[in-house]
């Protein structure tokens, strides 16, 4: 026993599963590429609108209107843009209609003539059998199994399939209820012809799907035995396809099909027509390139080991020109996906991704695009966010009207200040045949939820978040040259208020007569400066706003920290008291109680760690040994480190103990902030390398006053080493890490006058070392 499947059912497969016009046609010209074919034409011709034929047909069937009278209508609604002739057969079939019933009858088929969308190429062609075995198989894997035989180290660029589930063909359903196929391939003698009436095999059948016979046939002789190709004619459209609908569909959708940063590539695949008439598909202004403020390019790829890897290269150009590349590491790309393993990223596949910026408060008139609104404009309908393309054909709908697929504008509304939203981003990401694990739904809205697509949006919403660091560090630094502008004002406004006190003075003396304007003039002057003086206290109160920021931030840190430990500790408790077997009791009471206290003590130690950080001893300095505050710091991670089995030693080059008159609970806080870095990284480079021993060496050196942190985790790479200490810089993704640490860090080392740097060797690319310089006031 096996299904049976209902004629109707093809009906969810095609007509009803296509969720528009131009993705059923964008199907049908797939085909057309994946025949090999250079040039796809499409024709479209549209005489008498659909909503008049079925109002005709309405009109026929009440039986109250003269048919002539009927036949008068028709021809006023033919549109005026029609093909010459193109309607002459219907209406003089129409006059010879012999009663309602015949003239009905004509009414249809004349409609299913003149009204037709049509798609021709010069690609491979069917034979009479590939039109059996496998145009009317639905579901074939003959593209799937070509794919298969393809070696990812192949760089052919030649290399496109697109389809390969082996039901787009249905999406035909959508556009109209008539199908014809006209093929062949080089060589043969005769056309191959196929028709398809898609009535039989609507809802109001119960008819089983093999019962509704459909079979190609061999057409007429071909004048060229070396002519190729197919055309594929659907007709008897279900709907108005007006021009301005039609011009509609092309701006907004089919413009985007084909990748519109490859400027001319749409206009050289299709030729398009409508009624005749050549219509282009609008393409992204050069210009417009050049206009962008900014401009970021990022390549996934893999390096000779078959380690992922992400390169990301950021120009920003608004108000100033700064450009800044960062490199992402396989173990850094684990941590941004959240991977626990390196399968996926391995297994994902290169991609690339470009997009533009713009900042529309700052666009203008340009010469050539037009007006200030024309720009603004041009630059809306391009806009959405990221697309996405394979071997430079889209993946609907990202990056659309109505897409958000990489929340870049929930996370950009979420916030106060935002900074980057999909009205700001024209842009795309390349895909290609190897990302063969990023499979498209069968609707063609989308890819297919799975492990790999998440890794996809991981990585393209880091690339994003980066960018939006790197624009804002601009704009911060932008904001601070205003901040010493204001120095060089006040200086300014000093010497010409002296100088005009002078003048004042010399006037006063040869016309007495003026002393009451004049000192009303040195008043003017005298609150000018004021004002200006002013500044420094506003000044003054942005740092004391920035110095409890620092502290309450940290503290929120600290805080978050905890609970995690207290939620993980209780967690185990629980469980320890749920695993005892209460008849069992007495015997087990000791191991028990030995464990809980145990566990107590874990939270305990960290409960220690927080009280110095509590806001009645934030900033009480006082003398300890630094020897002792970091054993305590490290005693409060034992746990944490025997779960991880991370090996944690301290040194120290000192005899004597070490001690320092400072803020403790704001050294805690620093120690407590790289530890943690140590121990995440750390627990990300198991992942990549399992057979690493994870350690983590923190070295005390009285004679340099510094305390030293080392680890042998993945590192960061020299170029970035200040980069990393700025506020919201992290390769962490979110609810791991918020780019807070570093900066808090460094903040609460210069409250002391001390130094917090990541330090290495001179020349080395990768640095694993942070140096915590104890000098200063603190000291």
């Amino acid at each position: 026993m096996a299904f049976k499947i209902t004629a109707r059912t093809l009906l969810e497969l095609g007509a009803e599963l296509i969720g528009s016009d131009a993705v059923a046609l964008y199907e049908l010209a797939k085909n057309s590429v994946d025949a090999k074919s250079p040039v796809v034409r499409i024709r479209v011709q549209s005489v008498l609108p659909y909503s008049r034929f079925t109002h005709a047909v309405d009109l026929v069937d009440q039986g109250e209107m003269p048919l002539a009278e009927i036949r008068q209508n028709i021809e006023q609604w033919i549109v005026p843009d029609a093909p010459a002739g193109a309607a002459r057969p219907l209406l003089a079939a129409l006059t010879g209609a012999k009663d309602a019933s015949d003239f009905r009858r004509l009414l249809v088929e004349g409609y299913r003539d003149i009204n037709f969308v049509e798609v021709s190429d010069d690609g491979e062609g069917m034979s009479l059998r590939d039109l059996e075995e496998i145009f009317l198989t639905i579901g074939t894997r003959s593209r799937r199994k070509e794919k298969s035989t393809w070696s990812d180290r192949d760089d052919d660029p030649s290399r496109t399939l697109l389809g390969d589930k082996g039901v787009g063909r249905l999406s035909v359903m959508r556009l109209g209820e008539h199908l014809s196929v006209r093929t062949t391939k080089a060589g043969e003698s005769r056309w191959n012809d196929l028709a398809i009436d898609w009535t039989r095999f609507s809802h109001d059948s119960d008819a089983l799907l093999e019962e509704v016979a459909v079979a190609p046939e061999q057409g007429p002789r071909k004048e060229n035995p070396d002519i190729h190709g197919t055309t594929i004619r659907v007709s008897c459209l279900k709907g108005d396809w007006t021009r301005a609908k039609f011009g509609e569909m092309l701006n907004a959708e089919f413009s985007r099909m084909v990748d519109p940063f490859d400027r001319r590539r749409g206009n050289r695949l299709f030729r398009i027509t409508y009624n005749d008439q050549q219509v282009t598909l609008p393409q992204i202004p050069q210009r417009l390139f050049d206009l962008a403020h900014a401009k970021v390019s990022a390549r996934f790829d893999y390096l000779d080991n078959r380690q992922a890897q992400l390169v990301v290269d950021m120009e920003y150009r608004l108000n100033t020109h700064k450009r800044l590349v960062i490199t992402l590491p396989e173990v850094r790309l684990v941590s941004v996906t959240q991977s626990r393993s390196t399968r996926v990223l391995r297994r994902l596949g290169p991609f690339k991704v470009e997009f533009l910026w713009f900042n529309r408060l700052f666009l203008t008139a340009v010469e050539g695009l037009g007006t200030k609104s024309d720009v603004q404009a041009m630059v809306r309908q391009w806009a959405g966010g990221l697309m996405v393309f394979r071997d430079g054909f889209r993946i609907n709908p990202y990056g659309g009207g109505d897409d958000d697929w990489l929340q870049l504008d929930k996370r950009a509304f979420g916030r106060r200040g935002y900074k980057l939203n999909r009205q700001q981003v024209i842009g795309r990401v390349n895909l290609s045949w190897r990302n063969r694990r990023l499979v498209e739904q069968t609707n063609r809205e989308g890819l297919v939820d799975n492990e790999y697509k998440e890794a996809l949006v991981s990585i393209l919403q880091k690339v994003l978040e980066d960018f939006k660091t790197f624009s804002q560090n601009i704009e911060d630094e932008l904001k601070q040259e205003d901040l010493t502008s204001v120095d060089v004002l006040k200086s300014r406004v000093s010497k010409s208020k002296t100088e005009i006190q002078r003048r004042i003075r010399e006037i006063a003396v040869d016309a007495p007569e003026q002393a009451g304007p004049l000192k009303e003039v040195e008043r003017l002057v005298t609150a000018l400066a004021s004002q200006i003086d002013d500044v420094d206290t506003i000044i003054d109160d942005y740092k004391d706003e920035r110095r409890k920021f620092v502290h309450l931030a940290g503290l929120g840190l600290m805080v978050e920290l905890i609970l995690h430990e207290l939620g993980r500790s209780s967690s185990s408790t629980l469980n320890t008291l749920e695993g005892v077997d209460k008849s069992q009791l007495a015997g087990k009471l000791p191991a028990v109680f030995e464990t809980l206290e145990g566990q107590l003590r874990t939270l305990q130690k960290r409960i220690e760690t927080l009280d110095p950080l509590s806001t009645s001893r934030r900033q009480t300095k006082e003398t300890f040994t630094v020897e002792d505050l970091v054993q305590q710091v490290v005693d409060a991670r034992d746990a944490q480190a025997k779960r991880h089995k991370v090996a944690v030693t301290i040194s120290s080059t000192s005899r004597q103990p070490w001690r320092i008159k400072a803020v403790r609970g704001m050294l805690i806080q620093i120690l407590e902030n790289l530890l943690s870095n140590s121990f995440y990284w750390l627990k990300q480079q198991t992942v990549v390398e399992p057979d690493v021993r994870p350690r983590i060496h923190i070295e005390i050196d009285q004679a340099a006053s510094s305390i030293q942190i080392s680890d042998n985790g993945p590192g960061i790479e020299a170029v970035e080493a200040e980069e990393i200490f700025k506020p919201f810089v992290t390769a962490k993704p979110p609810g791991e890490g918020n780019g807070l640490g570093l900066y808090i860090a460094r903040e609460l080392a210069e409250y002391h006058d001390w130094t917090l740097d990541l330090v290495g060797p001179p020349g080395e690319k990768i640095w694993r070392r942070f140096s915590l310089g104890l000098i200063g006031k603190g000291k």
